[in-house]
């Protein structure tokens, strides 16, 4: 019947939404956002979709996403020379080929064009070379269409290459702040001030463990994480994660282990412990600190960019909207009839918690996640903008706004990165609007 109800809730919900086309389109925009950002690599590269050249046929967008540096030995049918073509550094537009299909953006971030250096503008004139050296005016498929940056890369190709960025930090980031987030909230409602009665010792060695937890996973393990954010995103979200459950297992391995020593002075007396109002204190101290400051201090201590980094850090600051959404419908929830009932027949906090009261929570949080998704990428577009975020070689919007500032006359430096903030921002702040409006 549990399930049943939290079927219903959750479905009702999207129901609601979705039953209202201005929510549908909304729907379909963010998808069209996800799909630019997973199909980048075929979108805006220098590289074509399909060529032949000298009877050879290849797709090189494709085989550079599994092979970015693969060499082909091509032997010219009629002089019986060689040639060698490493794709990733071929200039492709120089190349006699047969026949080709070149991406809707034929631009590369990281690719400059040194015939269109300089800050050249949407409108301005633009040059191309052909295969045979001459020196003409672009075509309309090889035109800059938003203009160029001092060195002359395409800012079109890093818009869309920049999507990646922002939508990975956005999403990674709302999940690990929902992870440290429900977890606390959770507990924390449905404990309340006066349903969590522990011994003594469980109490002290709880927090021994605690404390150590979180010196093991986030000082001790420092260098740890700075090498995982060198070695690869995956790799440092992992670390990360790893780190955020060292405190939870040695608290936990603390209080079973002083569980056993029921022969101990202090084993059997039990106390109340007020867990809500220590979450909820913890929760104000951390709201009161600015978040920038939070941001640079811990980017400042692992030094090393990279975009796991920025998905740690952000995701860090905002579990606390997140824990505030789970405790008050946990508290709600605590006491219905038939979490009563299940504590009735002694089943477990933990199973009532995750499987029957823990549910009914992920509505509003959810609601909640599309707002923390519009706040991280306005977040990592600061961080990229002050210069402490992703990598120096990698193309974000904030980072494409941060050279803008060095040239006023280049408005499109300003105005397309403006705009492709703003309208992804607005895009999830409406969604998490109106999902609110659809739960109520």
């Amino acid at each position: 019947m549990l399930k049943l109800l939290n079927i219903q809730a959750t479905s009702g919900m999207w129901k609601r939404f979705t039953s209202l086309r201005p929510n549908r389109v909304l729907l379909n925009v963010m998808l069209a956002f996800l799909v630019i950002s997973l199909l980048v690599d075929i979108l805006a590269t220098n590289q074509p979709l399909y060529a032949v050249y000298k009877g050879n046929t290849w797709f090189p967008a494709f085989s550079s996403i599994i092979n970015p540096s693969r060499t082909e030995v091509v032997t010219d049918p009629k002089t019986g020379a060689k040639e060698n073509l490493q794709f990733d550094i071929l200039e492709w537009k120089n190349l006699a080929l047969d026949g080709v299909v070149w991406a809707p953006v034929p631009w590369s971030p990281g690719k400059p064009d040194p015939l269109n250096r300089d800050y050249t503008g949407p409108f301005d004139d633009q040059m191309m070379k052909t295969p045979d050296g001459k020196i003409v005016a672009s075509e309309f498929r090889f035109r800059h269409h938003f203009g160029t940056d001092q060195m002359g890369n395409d800012l079109l190709s890093g818009l869309i290459h920049g999507s990646r960025i922002s939508l990975k930090v956005g999403f990674f980031a709302a999940f690990i702040a929902s992870f440290f987030g429900i977890f606390l909230g959770a507990f924390s409602g449905y404990y309340g001030d006066d349903r969590l009665r522990v011994s003594r010792l469980v109490y002290i060695s709880s927090w021994i463990g605690f404390l150590l937890g979180i010196f093991w996973g986030f000082v001790s393990r420092a260098y740890v994480l700075a090498d995982a954010f060198k070695a690869g995103f995956w790799i440092s979200v992992g670390q990360v994660l790893w780190s955020c459950c060292l405190p939870v297992i040695t608290l936990l391995v603390f209080a079973l282990i002083a569980k056993q020593l029921k022969f101990l002075p202090g084993s059997k007396k039990k106390i109340q412990v007020p867990l809500d109002s220590m979450v909820q204190r913890f929760t104000e101290v951390f709201n009161a600190l600015p978040k920038l400051l939070i941001i640079l201090t811990l980017a400042a201590v692992f030094r090393e960019k990279s975009v796991g980094m920025v998905i740690g850090i952000i995701g860090f600051t905002n579990w606390p909207s997140v824990s505030r959404f789970t405790r008050a419908e946990m508290m709600k929830t605590r006491g219905l009839s038939y979490i009563e009932a299940a504590r009735s027949i002694g089943m477990s906090d933990f199973r009532i918690i995750f499987k029957h009261a823990l549910p009914n929570a992920f509505a509003p949080v959810f609601i909640e996640l599309a707002f923390i998704i519009a706040g991280s990428i306005v977040a990592e577009s600061s961080l990229s903008f002050l210069g402490i975020g992703v990598p120096d070689e990698v193309v974000t919007w904030g980072s494409i706004l941060s050279a803008g500032r060095q040239q006023f006359d280049a408005w499109w430096m300003v105005l397309f990165p403006g705009l492709a903030i703003f309208i992804t921002v607005l895009l999830f702040q409406s969604i998490g609007e109106r999902l609110r409006q659809s739960a109520n």
